[in-house]
């Protein structure tokens, strides 16, 4: 490695942690601020507290290491401008790609670890950050049970998924289920179970009016369906409670779990445009420290003077701001339909990356 390339990787490495570090801190510090009500007047314990907070710690960098790594890249460019390093640099003949490939080497890098932790980790901190906060900070868990939800999703995390389209806290009843059995290995679907209408007694689910499909390898249907007027599944022992918790959020799902639920949903006939985005999204959402990246270089490294380079970060701070819109909408045409799931998830991403590349060479002079 050339000794530029090690000394731009730790004139951003560190910047970048800096900021990262600051952001992270001031998301549990609005939340600590946010519920110091409920925490003094419900005697939380320390230990709960501190288990609280440490979980929402993977929740917090997934959404501020992008702003993090724009921050150290407008730190790094402006402080090499103020310092005539740039210049130097395009003087002794070196181009864009050469400056900037260590750069993009961090960005890249960013977002395979960024990934990592919103699909390993994140989905079992935040449940337990969720479950803390219900139980010791707010206690609301009555007042949660009062609600009723429809068209719940809900993947067991062992072999089953649950479709629901009304699901009742306060009576404990589901209405219009449908549940998918597979084996846990090999996700082949065995048997399809619909019912009308399903009651929780406290272990398991009761349902009624049931029918059940015995379903091949393929989750095409064999034989003669079972018809049952009510029947106890103790196999299906997931409360109504953890349902609506873990399934209004796709948060709660690794890639291949969302993947595998997606499947089982589309084989049994249910609309999955949301479950599709939200697929999507997970393999996008990682490199927008990249693309925020490739945003602020053509912008910030042509020569210029003081005042042009405060022009430049105005003008960048407007782009990502954009950028992040353009996001939110993509995803919210791509949710109702009207743009294709994948198209919709990347949007911001590619639209936003082509128009970086296409001003790269601006960044040579």
């Amino acid at each position: 490695m050339k000794v530029l390339d090690r000394y731009v990787l730790r004139e951003l490495f560190f910047p970048i942690l800096y900021c990262s570090l600051t952001l992270v801190s001031l998301i549990l510090i609005a939340d600590l601020f946010d519920n110091l009500d409920e925490l003094l007047r419900h005697h939380t314990p320390f230990a709960i507290f501190v288990r609280y907070y440490l979980a929402l710690v993977p929740y917090a960098f997934i959404q501020t290491i992008p702003w993090a790594t724009w921050l150290g890249t407008l730190f790094l460019f402006v402080n090499f401008g103020f310092h005539n390093e740039l210049l130097a640099m395009k003087v002794a003949g070196l181009k864009i790609v050469t400056i900037v490939w260590p750069v993009l080497f961090i960005g890249f890098l960013i977002g395979i670890f960024t990934f990592f932790v919103n699909d390993r980790i994140l989905p079992v901190t935040q449940r337990t950050a969720d479950e803390l906060r219900e139980v010791y900070i707010e206690k609301k868990k009555d007042k949660d049970e009062q609600k009723s939800l429809t068209n719940v999703t809900y993947h067991s995390g062992g072999n089953h998924i649950y479709f629901i389209r009304s699901l009742s806290l306060a009576k404990q009843e589901a209405e219009d289920i449908i549940i998918l059995s597979f084996e846990k290995e090999s996700y082949e679907t065995r048997r399809k179970i619909s019912a009308r209408r399903g009651l929780w007694q406290e272990k398991a689910w009761q349902l009624e009016q049931v029918t059940e499909h015995p379903m091949d390898a393929r989750g095409r249907i064999i034989g003669e369906p079972l018809i049952f007027a009510k029947k106890l599944y103790p196999e299906l022992n997931v409360p109504p409670l953890d349902i609506a918790n873990a399934s209004r959020e796709s948060i709660y799902l690794s890639y291949r779990e969302m993947k595998q639920s997606m499947k089982k949903l589309k084989e049994s006939g249910v609309h999955v445009y949301s479950e599709q985005v939200d697929l999507y999204e997970r393999l996008a959402a990682p490199w927008q420290s990249l693309v925020m990246m490739l945003i602020a270089i053509p912008l910030i490294m042509p020569t210029r003077t003081r005042k042009g380079i405060a022009a430049s970060i105005l003008i960048c701070i407007g782009l990502v701001f954009t950028y992040h819109v353009t996001t939110a909408v993509g995803l919210a045409l791509g949710k109702a339909g009207k743009l294709f799931p994948f198209f919709s998830a990347w949007l911001g991403n590619i639209l936003f990356t082509l128009g970086a590349f296409a001003n790269f060479d601006k960044a040579n002079h």
